[in-house]
C-alpha cells in the first residue's frame, strides 16, 4: 500500500485522495468502478461523504467538533463525481467548492508515503 500517483494513494480496501473542499483525505472503496488510470482517475458512482465537521489543527483532527453559536455540532456533506481527474462537486455539498469542478489536487506535504492512512 502506498502512493500510486501525485494525487492518489492505495490503501486497504480502496484508494484515497485529498479533498480541497473538506481539507482532508477521502477514501474511495474498491467496490466502486475504477478506470485504472491513477494519474487522471475516474470512479463511479458518485461519492457522498456525510458527517459532523471536525476541527483540524496543523492537518490533524483535534478531537473536537465544529459547533454553531448554540453549541450544536455542524453537519457536513461532500458529494462529488470523480471523472478524468476532476472532482465535480454536487450542489448539496456544504463547503466552498459546492457546484464547482476542481482537478484532484496533489497530496499535500505530510500525506505522502507512510503518512496518509492515519488521516482516514
Amino acid at each position: 500500500m502506498g502512493q500510486v500517483s501525485k494525487t492518489l494513494r492505495r490503501i486497504e480496501g480502496g484508494y484515497a485522495h485529498w479533498c480541497p473542499g473538506c481539507q482532508e483525505m477521502h477514501k474511495l472503496p474498491d467496490s466502486w468502478t475504477f478506470d485504472g488510470n491513477v494519474n487522471s482517475p475516474s470512479f463511479s458512482p458518485s461519492f457522498k461523504h456525510e458527517g459532523i465537521k471536525r476541527v483540524f489543527v496543523d492537518g490533524k483532527w483535534s478531537g473536537e467538533w465544529v459547533r454553531d453559536s448554540s453549541g450544536n455540532t455542524v453537519p457536513f456533506i461532500c458529494h462529488y463525481i470523480l471523472t478524468s481527474g476532476v472532482l465535480n462537486f454536487c450542489g448539496d455539498s456544504t463547503h466552498s467548492v459546492a457546484g464547482e469542478a476542481v482537478p484532484v489536487p496533489e497530496l499535500p506535504d505530510g500525506l505522502t508515503d507512510g503518512q496518509a492512512e492515519e488521516m482516514l
